[in-house]
């Protein structure tokens, strides 16, 4: 990630994973990432938030600092039968999904070419309700280029469609077999077609066909009240919350680095 004067930090969203967090990992991040030009680098350790996490990062030398990515979350477990995850949602989620199906909403998933009409029907939607919630969004081009994605880290669009016209749209990315519920926008006042229920449910149906064995609902909150509706929604399909240890820096240059941090507080 680019600094001023052709400085940068090094970032790993959601990274280091596929394992327990110890002393010699986190040695190797800080020995591999020191570069002349490198004031500090940022990593996101995929292992539960624990006293003995904490503590093996803090005596590694990091820093606890405020989270870019959601630290809690929610994980559906695919390895699960259709009829176990329909089980395991609430009654008034499998309502939903029975009847938008009913009223005529159908889900189109677009995986390879015809990205970009679809990604501007995502756009539409995405920009309206990131405007009504008065959520913060990143520029068009960050979406469209996870949307474009392909190859060891794939993406793929929804749209839930009715009479010929979106009312829902969601962009999903897959990594090796975990899958990932990443960006969703709606219609407003087409709430009684129930068409997010049905395109999460057709999500999760997609990424077990596709051989994956999680789903990560991307960011629930229990404490932050603007979240209370996006998590209520998720928590409604089941699965189970997990909160993550969240962001953590280990600093180069120290003084550059306080720099960048009064520079971002500036910004807010």
């Amino acid at each position: 990630m680019p600094l001023r004067l052709g400085l940068r930090y090094e970032y790993a969203p959601h990274g280091p994973s596929g394992g327990a967090l110890n002393g010699s990992i986190l040695h190797d991040i800080a020995e591999h990432t020191h570069g002349a030009d490198t004031v500090f680098v940022r990593i996101e350790p995929r292992v539960a938030d624990t006293p003995e996490a904490r503590g093996v990062l803090m005596h590694a030398g990091f820093r606890k600092v405020p989270d870019v990515q959601p630290s809690e979350t929610r994980i559906i477990d695919l390895t699960k039968s259709e009829d176990e995850l329909l089980r395991d949602m609430e009654h008034d989620t499998r309502y939903a999904i029975r009847t938008a199906e009913k009223r005529g909403v159908n889900i189109e998933v677009i995986r390879d070419e015809g990205k970009g009409p679809a990604f501007a029907k995502f756009w539409e939607l995405f920009e309206h309700t990131n405007m009504r919630h008065g959520l913060h969004a990143y520029g068009k081009s960050y979406y469209q280029a996870v949307a474009n994605l392909s190859g060891e880290c794939s993406a793929e669009i929804f749209l839930a469609n009715r009479e010929g016209g979106a009312i829902a749209s969601a962009i999903t990315a897959y990594f090796g077999t975990h899958a990932y519920y990443l960006y969703a926008a709606s219609r407003p006042g087409q709430g009684k077609y129930n068409a997010p229920s049905l395109l999460l449910w057709e999500i999760i149906r997609s990424a077990k066909a596709r051989g994956c064995k999680t789903l990560d609902l991307w960011g629930i909150s229990e404490t932050k009240k603007e979240w209370h509706g996006v998590t209520a929604f998720k928590k409604s399909f089941g699965g189970a919350s997990i909160r993550f240890v969240g962001t953590w820096d280990y600093v180069y240059r120290p003084l550059w680095y306080l720099g960048y941090r009064f520079a971002r507080r500036m910004l807010r």
